[in-house]
Order: C-alpha cells, then structure tokens, then sequence
C-alpha cells in the first residue's frame, strides 16, 4: 500500500512545558534528528535539538495519532506515524541500522501511552 506524506499543522508556542513535558524518551535518527515521547505526545527535532522547543519543531498529541511504526528499506529504518483525522502517513524519523533496536524498545513504550490516550478519549 503506498503511502503519502501529508502536511498536517502542529501544535506551535502555547504554554511553557510542565512536568508531564519533562520526563520523555528519546530516539535518536540520523544526522543528530530525535523523536522525543512524553506522557502528553510525540516531538520531532530535526538536527540536534536541545531540549527546549524550537522552530521547526513538529508536535504532536498521542490522541492525535492513530499508529506509530518502524519500516525497514533496506538497512535504513523510517518510524512513520498515522494521523487519525486524515489517516495521512507521516515519516518522522530516519534510522541508521546501529539505531534500530533501540528504536523498537522505545516503540513498545510510545504505543503503551497511545492506548492509555485513546483508553482515556473513550471514556471521556
């Protein structure tokens, strides 16, 4: 099934990060990029982000996405998101091979907190 990358607006500014901001995973892709998982959603920095958010920076909430995956081509790994309100595909990290199981581990983590998102969406 091919997929098709999307523009999608983010969430940009807003209020200053709280606690539940400051403790995340990161997954570290090529060239310094980094995909940060906190309890509240998924952040790409592109190019060796410090840990304040930046330009450029693409945000998402987990309530927002409908999977997150690893695809392999080649020996190079793409973790790609779905967003739900399009059901657009977003690649949002690239991954030397060396970065991969890593990447997988982080993965189990960041779908755990995408059900307990969707869990609390349907019982609102």
């Amino acid at each position: 099934m091919p997929t098709h990358a999307i523009d999608v607006p983010t969430q940009s500014g807003g209020p200053p990060l709280d606690e539940v901001e400051l403790s995340y995973l990161e997954i570290r892709g090529v060239e310094g990029s980094t995909l940060r998982a906190t309890r509240a959603g998924l952040t790409v920095y592109p190019g060796g982000a410090a840990s304040s958010a930046r330009e450029g920076d693409r945000r998402w909430g987990y309530e927002q996405l409908r999977e997150v995956r690893l695809d392999a081509y080649g020996s190079v790994g793409v973790i790609r998101a779905t967003v739900r309100s399009t059901g657009g595909v977003l690649p949002l990290l690239l991954l030397e091979p060396e970065q991969i199981a890593a990447a997988r581990r982080t993965l189990e983590v960041i779908w755990n907190l995408m059900a307990a998102a969707n869990e609390t969406r349907r019982s609102a």
